[in-house]
């Protein structure tokens, strides 16, 4: 038998997960574009730089942390 909240529980955390991932990797590219406009008319911005390359690790962490979770063999369960 089916265990239907588990089910739903589990679509919850994907559809969440995703949008953030998907949501912080949009930002960074979208920082990175600006950052090579203004870099192009000469006003460079290393704060903004900085940002964007924040932004791309913790997307990568999320991501990391979930390959941690669905390989089991990653965390011995």
């Amino acid at each position: 038998m089916i265990e239907w909240s588990s089910f739903l529980i589990v679509a919850v955390a994907t559809w969440v997960s995703a949008i953030v991932v998907i949501t912080l990797f949009s930002s960074a590219v979208r920082m990175r574009a600006v950052h090579v406009d203004l870099a192009a008319e000469g006003q460079s911005k290393p704060l903004l730089r900085l940002g964007y390359w924040a932004v791309f690790g913790v997307c990568s962490i999320v991501v990391l942390v979930g390959v941690y979770l669905i390989v089991p063999a990653l965390h011995g369960a």
